[in-house]
């Protein structure tokens, strides 16, 4: 039996044993364990899943657990209360994303890179504008940090996840854009080291547009010879 880090029982596998960590660092409240450590595991966590995303490998979904979690505790812990919500919403996504990936396509064969439909461009817009707004005035309800900042990125970033489960191009774009944000949002906050980390996300994200382009065209290239 070989050994296929692509194949479907090979990332469940593996999924299941970065699984068992992740429900395991919720716990970490009951040892006596730095703030900055936490952040190290979730910065390498999120580097890691990034890396693998942007090079169009599934496996990066199971890795980003251990980061999702890892940052739910610290966002809330400095009042980016629209990040912990949004670390949440990844944590429950991520599974099916891994789905859609590797399941998603025609017959439950991998799914295609591809861009957005027009349609759901159309939608996706107006309820961006209406979504940042509403957000904004709840985090300003509850006294959360640069309300406008983080409803602004907390959406996009949303939208981009949202974007990337289903394979399109278009969310390496608003990656790239978030990353922006999110540099000296993070500083602001005293979250150095995560705001170096999405220095590294932003160089990653340039490089998953750059592969994610590459391959839809490697794709129309193969349906031209086979048509």
């Amino acid at each position: 039996m070989t050994f296929d880090i692509r194949d479907f029982k090979t990332q469940a596998i593996i999924g299941m044993i970065i699984s068992i960590v992740v429900l395991i660092l919720p716990f970490q409240t009951m040892i006596p364990i730095e703030l900055s450590l936490l952040e190290v595991v979730a910065f390498i966590a999120y580097g890691w899943s990034t890396w693998l995303l942007a090079n169009n490998r599934p496996l990066g979904w199971w890795v980003g657990l251990i980061g999702v979690v890892g940052y739910m505790y610290i966002f809330f812990t400095v009042q980016l209360y629209a990040e912990t919500g949004i670390q949440t919403f990844y944590l429950i996504t991520s599974l099916q994303a891994i789905y859609i990936w590797l399941r998603g396509g025609e017959g439950q064969t991998e799914k295609p890179v591809s861009s957005v439909p027009r349609n759901i461009m159309l939608i996706t817009i107006p309820l961006f504008i209406v979504s940042v707004i509403v957000l904004q005035q709840v985090l300003i309800a509850i006294n959360g940090a640069a309300p406008f900042w983080d409803s602004l990125s907390t959406i996009m970033s949303l939208i981009a996840h949202l974007y990337l489960m289903q394979r399109y191009t278009e969310s390496w774009y608003i990656w790239i854009a978030v990353d922006i944000i999110y540099i000296p949002l993070y500083a602001s906050r005293g979250l150095y080291l995560t705001s170096i980390l999405y220095v590294g996300l932003l160089l990653m994200s340039i490089n998953g547009l750059i592969n994610f382009r590459r391959i839809i065209a490697e794709q129309l290239t193969a349906e031209t010879a086979t048509a």
